[in-house]
């Protein structure tokens, strides 16, 4: 970087523009110069709070860049230390500074601009099943997608992001550490590298079921309620309701919280107005409380999603509910009388 160009960058800009220099040489050099820069960087950041902080940003860019550094030290790792190294270190130390300069337009905002971006839908009893693109040409991550939800992958050079509308899908993610996997729910982000688990959000409770693996759930923390990040594995799963704590349990058939996926809908002590919106996915005429009462039945079994005609003859002789077909094919749940508020 010019003499001019460093005079016109704040004194934060400067102190940021020196980490990643340090980082660049980290990545590049052979292991005794990596190691003296790490040394570097470790006294260089103890040196004062404004040090840290440019620390601290300078990785986060550095993160941005998505493996770049990586790739480069895989390059020149088995050269020698000649001049075609060092041109490759100024080369990736500039680039490095001029994003500081670029901030979120040129590099940086070529860099964060997605390499796929899709969204997916499914209408009512419609599954799908999709596989994203893997940029390093691996198996991508497969996404089951339920009846009626909705979603939106976009795929960056840095990591990989699903937003979930509404609606319920199985991730089964392909492991890239470079390019962390984001789940963004209403109630919260989650980050995996590799597992497969279940996310369901039909405007009730927002739930989390783990297969396999590991994941972090970060909640959208309330004005004055910050919440912690939470790590599920493998058998665990976490219900999120407004206003409520989190709900999790441990030791939990995960399978079952995508057995939709073999046309299975599966019920577990579940409130009717909470299992009503994944059995009306599956219906063309939807199922609706007669009652504030009736939606707090608790609801267990096993159904055919594409038999819902069955559910509804099975549910006055479980639960003490009298079933309303009307004319225009909507059904009506009511709470027969004498039975528990």
């Amino acid at each position: 970087m010019s003499r001019a160009n460093s005079l016109s960058l704040s004194a934060s800009e400067r102190l940021i523009e020196h980490g990643l220099k340090l980082i660049a040489k980290a990545a590049v050099e052979p292991p005794e110069g990596a190691e003296r820069a790490r040394q570097s960087m470790a006294q260089w950041r103890l040196t004062s709070p404004a040090h840290e902080a440019a620390a601290i940003e300078a990785q986060r860019r550095w993160q941005l860049l998505g493996g770049i550094a990586t790739d480069v030290h895989a390059r020149f790792e088995h050269t020698p230390a000649a001049p075609s190294r060092r041109q490759a270190l100024r080369g990736l130390a500039a680039f490095a500074g001029c994003t500081v300069l670029a901030g979120s337009a040129g590099g940086w905002y070529w860099w964060r601009q997605p390499v796929f971006d899709q969204r997916y839908a499914t209408g009512t009893a419609e599954l799908r099943a999709v596989t994203l693109p893997d940029l390093a040409g691996a198996p991508g991550s497969r996404l089951d997608l339920n009846a009626r939800t909705r979603l939106w992958a976009r795929l960056y050079r840095h990591q990989r992001v699903v937003m979930l509308d509404k609606g319920e899908a199985r991730f089964d993610i392909s492991p890239d550490a470079a390019r962390p996997f984001l789940v963004e729910t209403r109630a919260g982000r989650i980050t995996v590298l590799g597992t497969a688990f279940t996310v369901k959000d039909r405007g009730g409770p927002v739930s989390i079921h783990v297969e396999h693996g590991h994941v972090r759930f970060e909640p959208r923390s309330q004005p004055g309620e910050p919440m912690p990040a939470v790590d599920l594995r493998a058998g665990q799963a976490l219900t999120l309701r407004p206003g409520q704590p989190a709900q999790l349990r441990s030791a939990v058939d995960a399978g079952q919280a995508s057995a939709w996926r073999d046309g299975w809908l599966v019920f577990d002590n579940t409130r009717l107005d909470e299992a009503l919106p994944a059995i009306n996915a599956h219906r063309a005429q939807p199922i609706t409380l007669g009652d504030g009462r009736v939606g707090r039945l608790p609801l267990t079994g096993r159904f055919k999603a594409a038999d819902s005609a069955s559910l509804l003859a099975a549910l006055p002789a479980i639960l003490p509910l009298s079933v309303q077909v009307q004319a225009d094919g909507r059904v009506a749940l009511h709470t027969t009388t004498g039975s528990a508020p």
